[in-house]
């Protein structure tokens, strides 16, 4: 069944009950506003119908707003609650659910234990029949998915075609077990990106896929191809996985959190030329103890010597001190030099760091600053 069809269904069903002035376009608004959301458009911005029923969501249809509805499009307060009752009513027996595009993100990236955990604990309704009556089809196989979803498949096509970011995401999440590579295929393809500068593909249809050869190669390039429009659309999540998967830049222009890798967002900022946002994510790195990081803004990103030597007193705190030589013995290829193993020795470790003495009066800001860093380090340690 497609869209139009089931607006077909639900116009003919009102039409029977007495609603004969009731349009084709007045049936798509009642249907939006029986899934909760102001008009019809406000809908298909957020949401799609899927192929499951309504009666095994557990929800119930917003027959209040129905109403509203109604008696904007001119109806009679009486008339109104006819076509509200009788609406619910059909959607209580042939009608299908409605599903957020965030609820289907946020069902796609459970896992199945977590699906577990909501059978037993008092979880949303909606995250309950989304995992159990579609997700769980989802993950039956791609042809499966082909042929039990096509009222979703149809209103996440649709709205991507929309370049809606969240659509986009959604269809790429519910691919990806179907179109995922190894981590050098994924590797291959960002150098390719990064060499064209932009991708243009053009979308692969499901009905393409559905008829054509070579399906796990269209089924691939789909997933890609809804992935990184989500990330061109400005989604934080997909733009997080396209860094992560292809060196994707646009993660770049986010604001730092938590959820992004700071080492990985620095090597992401030296690979496109952007070495000032590298150096703002090292400096991250230092501010919550990483001597590493401190090492590398010394001596290789041209630290200010006021700023070098914040780092230097905070690493003494730490109990690195940068300053001192740390060798070790080593063998040719860099692992642990071993007694009871014997053989060649060699040298590893790294020599420590000399700085030009700041005055007097600078060394005690520095030291000033690096004991507030250690303290709010100290502090973020005994809360985890």
């Amino acid at each position: 069944m497609t869209i139009k069809q089931y607006a077909f269904r639900v116009h003919g069903h009102l039409r029977a009950q007495g609603s004969a002035s009731l349009t084709r376009s007045q049936v798509h608004e009642l249907l939006a506003a029986a899934a909760g959301f102001a008009t019809h458009a406000a809908f298909h911005h957020q949401a799609a119908w899927c192929d499951v029923a309504w009666r095994d969501t557990g929800l119930s249809p917003d027959e209040d707003r129905v109403i509203q509805r109604c008696l904007h499009f001119g109806l009679t307060p009486e008339e109104a609650a006819r076509v509200a009752q009788g609406l619910a009513s059909f959607l209580g027996v042939s009608g299908y659910a409605p599903v957020r595009f965030e609820e289907l993100i946020d069902a796609l990236d459970s896992d199945e234990d977590e699906w577990a955990e909501d059978d037993e604990a008092e979880s949303p309704v909606t995250s309950h029949w989304l995992s159990i009556a579609l997700i769980s089809r989802m993950r039956q196989g791609f042809d499966a998915l082909l042929s039990e979803l096509p009222l979703l498949l149809e209103g996440l096509e649709a709205a991507a075609a929309r370049d809606i970011a969240a659509a986009h995401l959604a269809t790429a999440y519910m691919l990806e077990p179907y179109g995922g590579l190894p981590e050098e295929d994924d590797h291959r393809f960002g150098r390719e990106l990064r060499r064209r500068g932009q991708w243009s593909a053009e979308p692969v249809g499901f009905a393409e896929i559905a008829a054509g050869a070579d399906g796990f190669v269209r089924v691939v390039a789909k997933h890609r191809y809804h992935l990184l429009a989500a990330a061109r659309g400005g989604d934080r999540r997909a733009m997080l996985l396209t860094a992560e998967r292809y060196g994707d830049p646009g993660a770049l222009e986010l604001e730092p959190s938590d959820e992004m890798d700071p080492y990985d967002m620095a090597d992401l900022a030296d690979a496109h030329g952007r070495p000032e946002l590298a150096y703002q994510w090292l400096s991250v790195l230092a501010r919550e103890g990483d001597v590493s990081a401190m090492r590398e803004l010394i001596e290789d990103r041209g630290e200010t010597p006021f700023r070098a030597w914040v780092w230097m007193h905070l690493s003494s705190m730490l109990g690195r001190d940068l300053s001192q030589d740390r060798h070790e013995a080593i063998n040719e290829d860099g692992t642990p030099y071993d007694d009871d193993v014997g053989g060649a020795v060699y040298v590893g470790g790294v020599d420590g760091i000399e700085l030009a003495p700041l005055t007097a009066e600078e060394n005690r800001r520095a030291k000033e600053e690096a004991a507030q860093l250690f303290a709010a380090i100290e502090a973020r340690y005994e809360l985890t």
